[in-house]
C-alpha cells in the first residue's frame, strides 16, 4: 500500500511539472505537488530563448544569511527562514516573441504563481497573483536597459525587453518589488497556448460551463455540460474580455475547474499508458522559458516530498477600471489591499516587523 501511494505521489509531481507556468497550473499545481520522480532530471533541460539552452548543472542557492530584510508599503520587516523563491508564468498570445532587436515585443503574462519553499520549518506554498495588480513596472529597453517605470497592470511587464528571457527577468524584478523586494530565485514560463495540447492530449476536458460566453463563443453555453475541444478549451482557459463580467478573478475559477478535471484525465492515461506522463512533459518542455539549471526543478520538487502543503493565498483588493495604459480604452485595474499584503507576506515568510 506504501509503496502505491508513494508511486501516485510520484506521477503527480511528475505531471505537475509538465504543466508549470500553464494558466491551469494554478490550483493543479497545488493540488498534485505530493511527489517526485526522480527520472525528471534527466529530461529537464534549461531553455532561455529560443533556440538557446545552458549546461545541465545543479545551482546551488545564495548562502543562508542569519536575517532577509523587505519593506513593504514604507514599513521595514524581516525573516530568518532559509527560504527558496520561484515564479511560474503562463503567457498570452499577443506580441511578437520571435523578432530580434528591435522586431522583438514580449507577451502578457497571464498566470503569475509564486512558489514559496521554506527550508527551515520544510513546508512550502504558493501565492496566486493577479495579472492586473497595479504596481511599479520598468519599460525595459531592447537592449535590456530601463529608461522609465510606472504603475501599470503586472502582466505588462512581460511586454517589455528584447527577448523572452529579459521579458521573465522584468517580470521577476516587478513582482519581486510589489512584494517588497524579496528575492525570487528563479523562473519558468509556458505560453497559453499550451492549453490545447495539454487538452489534445488527453483527449478533451469535460467542463459545465462558467460564466457567459455568448459573445465569444456560443458553443460555450452556460450552465451546460461539455467536453471541451482544443479550440474551446483555449477559449475557456484563456479568454477574458466579452466573458461574464469580464474580470480576471472570475477566469482564475475557470482555471481551478479545468485543473480538477484535467487532473482526472490524466490519471486515465496514464492507466492505459504508463509513458504518457513522460511524453507529454517532453513535449512541453522544448517551449519552456527559463533560467533553470539541469537539476533545478527536481531539487524543489524532492523539497516537498516530506513538506507540509500550505496551500494557495491569494491578495484581496479591489478591481475597477481604468486607462493607466493610455490607449484611450479602458482596461481592469487590481489594486491590492496594503493589509492584505502585509498579512499574506507574514503568513509566507514568517515576518517580524522591525522596531521603529
Amino acid at each position: 500500500m506504501q509503496n502505491d501511494l508513494h508511486s501516485r505521489k510520484q506521477r503527480q509531481i511528475k505531471i505537475a511539472v509538465a504543466l508549470i507556468g500553464v494558466a491551469v497550473v494554478l490550483v493543479g499545481f497545488w493540488l498534485a505537488v505530493q511527489g517526485v520522480e526522480k527520472k525528471v532530471t534527466s529530461h529537464q533541460t534549461a531553455k532561455t530563448d529560443k533556440g538557446g539552452t545552458k549546461a545541465e548543472t545543479p545551482r546551488e542557492s545564495e548562502e543562508f544569511g542569519e536575517e532577509e530584510e523587505i519593506e513593504l508599503y514604507g514599513e521595514a520587516y524581516t525573516y530568518n527562514h532559509d527560504i527558496e523563491t520561484w515564479l511560474f508564468l503562463g503567457t498570452d498570445i499577443s506580441g511578437n516573441e520571435t523578432g530580434e532587436g528591435e522586431e522583438y515585443r514580449g507577451t502578457m503574462a497571464d498566470v503569475l504563481l509564486l512558489a514559496v519553499f521554506d527550508k527551515t520549518d520544510k513546508s512550502y506554498g504558493f501565492l496566486q497573483l493577479d495579472r492586473d495588480t497595479i504596481t511599479e513596472v520598468t519599460m525595459m529597453q531592447t537592449d535590456g536597459t530601463g529608461y522609465a517605470s510606472a504603475d501599470l497592470q503586472l502582466c505588462t511587464a512581460h511586454w517589455y525587453g528584447g527577448s523572452q528571457k529579459q521579458s521573465c527577468e522584468n517580470t521577476v524584478e516587478a513582482v519581486s518589488n510589489f512584494l517588497g523586494g524579496v528575492p525570487i530565485d528563479g523562473y519558468y514560463s509556458l505560453g497559453m497556448d499550451a492549453i490545447a495540447t495539454l487538452n489534445h492530449a488527453v483527449g478533451g476536458v469535460e467542463v459545465t460551463v462558467l460564466g457567459d460566453f455568448s459573445k465569444v463563443d456560443p458553443s460555450l453555453k452556460e450552465g451546460e455540460t461539455i467536453l471541451l475541444s482544443d479550440e474551446q478549451a483555449f477559449t475557456y482557459i484563456h479568454d477574458r474580455f466579452n466573458v461574464a463580467d469580464e474580470t480576471n478573478i472570475q477566469r482564475m475559477e475557470r482555471h481551478n475547474q479545468y485543473m480538477k478535471a484535467l487532473f482526472a484525465k490524466v490519471d486515465e492515461k496514464f492507466k492505459e499508458k504508463p509513458n504518457f506522463v513522460n511524453e507529454l512533459y517532453e513535449e512541453l518542455e522544448d517551449r519552456a522559458i527559463t533560467d533553470a539549471k539541469g537539476r533545478d526543478i527536481s531539487r524543489i520538487m524532492n523539497k516537498m516530498m516530506g513538506g507540509e502543503n500550505r496551500g494557495i493565498f491569494r491578495i484581496e483588493g479591489e478591481t475597477r477600471l481604468g486607462q493607466r495604459l493610455d490607449d484611450g480604452i479602458d482596461h481592469v485595474e487590481f489594486y491590492p489591499d496594503e493589509d492584505s499584503v502585509k498579512e499574506v507576506m507574514t503568513e509566507l515568510y514568517h515576518l517580524e516587523k522591525e522596531d521603529e
